[in-house]
């Protein structure tokens, strides 16, 4: 039934899990809490601005494109090696074409390269064109040494990597602002930092990853490009969507808007604390239970759709708080993040309620999902923009994230079923919606505004109340078996 928690030890193993993959995630929680701040009062919200145009937009395009889908095409057939190959075999194949493609990128981005940096810096500069080259070869075998960690599980591994990554993209930075608050100074630190990064962890993984025995027969490659290639317009539409507020910031009102925006992008993505650990774990699970363990999937779909909606509507309680660590240029975001926290709850719900898509090797319905998603923004930021300014575009992201959920939900309900109460799902979708709304129209009038969050945090409970007991009993008896060994190993020093 759906209100049955699943076994003791299947909730201690995921949530144990987890919080390994999760480690990381909360380093580089700390990081960004010590960073995002500090640069706030360091750069000038133009500089922020351009800063996130390379990394965040221009950057992630390239990436987008050079990996050819073929990331999620060694996912997908890491269990499973196609032809005569070995794991390594497929990782092998994967990373050869994804690295000579970028090859072809960068020529074209040498031969653009003055409207390239132009694009991110407003002016023509060669050294954003190299470090945006660099950047890409790099951040390109990092995501392949990372996948391949992810998916061999190790947790330590994974860790340290993605908390060097962490280091670099959120703190490296910080360091020359110090006596060069420029834009440029930090893309080349950045850039820097992430190549001696990548070459560290490709002699590491060297052995492990790679091999000369392959087979690069039409049939594999056939088969390694068919569930890839359709996921290259969905990196683009996902990007595109993800970009489309910077780009248009840019066009309609200033770099200044950019940075303002990014920021509170910022300060919302605090809750990949809970994302990225449950994303990162949830891939290999669900493809060693999808066939024999389904109740386990629906289960875990209902639990952190609770865990998420709850940890937003907290952060929303928590905004005051948080806002006073922010740089008084960047505060004007308070008004509208709420409304920023839905794309990475709703990203993490559908990731549940979209199984079926990749379960079923349709890999391309999510070309449908990202375009109703990346359409709607791009239409809500176009009409919302001219009279609401950063805010619309905030509204517009909430608004296709919701959409996109929808979306995902439709199609991937049609081959494997994870939801079990739609009512529950949506529910919970729409209170934390309403409390970005709630904190919009009622932002001079505190009490009311918190009042709302209080109600709305108390509705969720009630509704997730199996879901809220279970997590809760959970909880204690996790803390309690800590006790008991801190107690014990206590115990044994005397």
């Amino acid at each position: 039934m759906a209100g049955e928690a699943p076994p003791k030890n299947f909730a201690r193993d995921f949530f144990s899990k987890m919080v390994g993959f999760s480690i990381a995630t909360w380093v580089s929680f700390g990081l960004s809490f010590l960073s995002g701040p500090i640069s706030t009062w360091l750069f000038q919200a133009e500089e922020v601005g351009k800063i996130n145009l390379f990394s965040n937009t221009y950057l992630t395009m390239f990436l987008s494109l050079a990996y050819l889908g073929l990331d999620q095409s060694y996912i997908r057939f890491y269990n499973e090696p196609p032809g005569k190959n070995t794991r390594k075999g497929v990782f092998t194949i994967c990373i050869s074409a994804a690295c000579a493609f970028a090859l072809v990128l960068s020529v074209g981005i040498g031969f653009a390269s003055d409207q390239v940096s132009s694009a991110i810096s407003g002016a023509p500069n060669v050294i954003i064109t190299a470090c945006l080259i660099v950047g890409l070869f790099a951040n390109l075998l990092f995501r392949f040494l990372n996948v391949s960690a992810r998916m061999e599980k190790k947790v330590v591994l994974y860790s340290v990597q993605t908390t060097l990554q962490a280091v670099v993209g959120k703190l490296l930075y910080i360091g020359v602002a110090i006596w060069s608050p420029t834009h440029q100074s930090a893309i080349i630190v950045m850039t820097l930092g992430y190549f001696v990064v990548t070459m560290v962890f490709l002699m590491v993984q060297f052995r492990d990853n790679f091999t000369r025995q392959v087979d690069c027969s039409r049939q594999v490659m056939g088969t390694l490009f068919r569930f890839g290639l359709p996921l290259v317009p969905v990196s683009l539409l996902s990007w595109l969507n993800n970009s489309l507020a910077s780009l248009l910031l840019k066009a309609f009102v200033s770099y200044s808007a950019i940075g303002i925006y990014t920021n509170a992008v910022g300060v919302a993505s605090v809750i990949n604390v809970l994302q990225s650990g449950f994303n990162t774990y949830w891939t290999p699970f669900v493809y060693e239970n999808y066939q024999n363990n389904g109740q386990k999937l629906r289960r875990m779909h209902e639990l952190i759709t609770f865990a998420m909606v709850a940890f937003g509507l907290l952060l929303v309680l928590a905004q005051d708080i948080i806002y006073l660590l922010i740089g008084g240029d960047f505060r004007a975001s308070k008004e509208f993040f709420p409304f920023l926290l839905l794309s990475p709850i709703c990203y993490t719900i559908a990731e549940t309620t979209g199984l079926g898509i990749n379960l079923s090797k349709k890999s391309y319905l999510n070309v449908v999902t990202f375009v109703a998603n990346t359409a709607v923004n791009l239409l809500l930021c176009l009409w919302l923009l001219p009279y609401l300014g950063v805010v619309g575009a905030a509204i517009a992201a909430a608004v296709s994230a919701v959409v996109m959920l929808v979306v995902k939900t439709i199609l991937g309900e049609r081959y494997y079923k994870c939801i079990t109460s739609y009512g529950k799902t949506f529910s919970a979708v729409l209170l934390i919606a309403l409390a970005a709304v709630c904190n919009w129209l009622f932002f001079s009038i505190v009490w009311l505004k918190y009042i709302c969050f209080v109600v709305l945090l108390a509705l969720l409970v009630w509704i997730f109340r199996n879901e809220a007991a279970y997590l809760f009993r959970f909880a204690v008896s996790l803390l309690r078996d800590i006790f008991r060994r801190f107690r014990h190993k206590s115990a044994s020093y005397r």
